[in-house]
């Protein structure tokens, strides 16, 4: 979310000051330090009887000014109805209703104030940047950017309207532009909160966290009460792999905005990606409280409760996500993984089919739908989407490792080991890929290579115990005995695991009653979704076996 400066109100007074200097009883009402001594100042000149036409419209239009600051938003709309009655020709009142609407997400009357605002006062900078601000809020950031031009060309030291052209530029994705304006706004006010969290976001969106964190720093040391740039400094310790930090941005951001969903789905991201599903849900159940149209946290729900091997739950989700954005070519991806988790590989086809149709570069729609052609046998096609997805993206490990199965399980051994090391290459420390590596170079007649790979592999979590026993570390049955955790989900995913490559261990000794007995059980027990149910079909398959 686009970090918008909309601190309009506080020119009231510097504009209206003017008119405090015959009024001895106003003089608090035109500062905005204290708006409860203004209110009562104001009002003491108001009911005074001493002030008519524009001057007593000036009382009401700081009154409504200091109304607004202690979050009095209905009478400060009726102070600026009253001043626009007593002068219509008081533009600052008409920007400042406009304002007004603005905060009310009334974007059109607000515009339509901001234009008369403009009509009555052309030089009138903040009334230009304000109506960028609802601009922008409706979506339009070419007029939104028109509108900060104009507020920069007549006012060149505005801060404020470089920040939000900076967030318009972002909005449009052109983040470069953006920072060059976050970086004038913060030469032209150091003190710029928002510029420097602006800043950070567009850092952040360029991948470079680091800097994103330094400039959220900046922002929190000078708003330590903005939730906003904890929840975005969260996000990008979360980019960096530090989901610890990230969630005690986020608890802070909660505390400091309770009402904000954006927060609760992210921690629950963060809380997914270290394995705690039933925290995530928890969380993802209070932003879809908060929010009830977050497509976002529907989808990310559904992937938690796909992480839990609940499928009809997430699928659930995933439509409810396609309902409220029906453009969302990630939801149908994901709920394509889904429906081929629970072996409906036509549904899983169709929606991989719409993901693709959506956005022809995801690399990740085409893995799946290959997935589908490889469960069907249908190597050739499966080998043709793998081969785009390749062309999409050539570091996909992923790609790769599904292209390779294809190959292996159609028989061409050397292209799926060729596939595999690219594979392996592409991420050497993750340790699936070491075991495929070293399984299929066993097939070609090669020496296995996971005592130069496993270097690399984390050996203190699953699959380790895997790769132990192919390094004739321990034994079949102790693999077993690893596999077991007090998780029922995980739990069924390491013994199917277990029971899978136990097998291929078995196959490439030559053992193929072992062999054939034991992709029996991975056949039987595995996850739909899972690499190695496939894969223990199709060497069922090759051994002439009934699954």
């Amino acid at each position: 979310m686009r970090p918008l400066d909309r601190r309009f109100w506080s020119a009231l007074f510097a504009a209206m000051m003017f008119w405090s200097y015959s009024a001895a009883a106003a003089d608090q009402c035109d500062s905005p330090q204290d708006p409860e001594a203004a209110i009562i100042d104001c009002t003491q000149s108001i009911n005074s009887g001493n002030w008519k036409g524009h001057h007593l419209a000036a009382f009401y239009s700081n009154r409504a000014a200091a109304y607004r600051a202690t979050g009095d938003s209905d009478r400060a709309m009726a102070d600026l109805n009253e001043a626009i009655r007593l002068d219509p020709k008081l533009a600052m009142a008409y920007n400042n209703r406009g304002a007004a609407y603005n905060e009310k997400g009334d974007n059109d009357r607000a515009i339509a104030d901001y234009n008369e605002a403009i009509r009555l006062d052309p030089k009138l900078a903040m009334a230009f940047t304000n109506r960028g601000n609802a601009y922008s809020d409706k979506g339009d950031n070419d007029r939104a950017i028109a509108d900060y031009n104009e507020a920069i060309r007549l006012d060149p030291k505005l801060a404020m309207a470089f920040q939000n052209r900076g967030s318009g530029y972002h909005d449009k994705g052109d983040n470069d532009r953006a920072i060059a304006d976050y970086n004038e706004a913060i030469r032209l006010d150091p003190k710029h909160a928002k510029a420097f969290l602006g800043r950070g976001i567009a850092f952040s969106d360029k991948g470079d966290n680091d800097r994103a964190i330094a400039d959220f720093n900046e922002a929190i040391r000078l708003d330590p009460k903005d939730a906003m740039a904890f929840d975005n400094r969260g996000s990008a310790y979360h980019d960096k792999g530090d989901n610890d930090r990230a969630i005690a941005d986020y608890n802070e951001a909660i505390r400091l905005n309770p009402g904000r969903a954006r927060t609760f789905n992210h921690r629950g991201y963060a809380y997914s990606d270290k394995g705690d599903n039933d925290r995530a849900i928890a969380d993802y159940n209070e932003a879809i409280r908060l929010n009830p149209k977050s497509g976002m946290a529907f989808h990310n729900r559904g992937v938690a409760y796909l992480e839990k091997g609940d499928n009809d739950r997430a699928i659930a989700d995933y439509s409810e996500a396609i309902r409220i954005d029906p453009e969302d070519a990630s939801a149908f991806n994901d709920r394509g993984v889904a429906y081929r988790a629970k072996g409906d590989l036509d549904r899983a086809s169709a929606d991989y089919n719409e993901a693709i149709r959506l956005e022809p570069k995801s690399g990740k729609a085409f893995v799946g739908r290959g997935d589908v052609f490889s469960s069907r046998g249908e190597f050739e096609r499966a080998i043709a989407d793998f081969n785009e997805a390749i062309r999409l993206n050539p570091k996909s490990s992923v790609a790769y490792f599904a292209r390779g199965r294809s190959y292996l399980f159609a028989g061409s051994v050397e292209k799926a080991l060729a596939d595999f090391n690219q594979a392996s290459a592409q991420a050497p420390e993750n340790a699936y890929l070491a075991l495929w590596v070293d399984i299929v170079s066993r097939r070609n007649n090669l020496p296995g290579r996971l005592a130069q790979t496993g270097s690399q592999i984390d050996m203190t979590v699953w699959p380790a115990p895997v790769v132990r026993l192919f390094m004739d570390q321990i034994t079949p049955a102790a693999l077993l005995a690893a596999a077991d955790d007090p998780d029922a989900t995980r739990k069924r995913g390491q013994v199917c695991e277990a029971n899978f490559y136990s097998g291929e261990l078995s196959l490439t000794k030559g053992l193929k009653d072992e062999a054939t007995r034991l992709f029996r059980l991975a056949a039987s027990d595995c996850p739909h979704g899972f690499t190695e149910w496939d894969a223990a079909n199709a060497e069922l398959k090759a051994l002439g076996a009934v699954p």
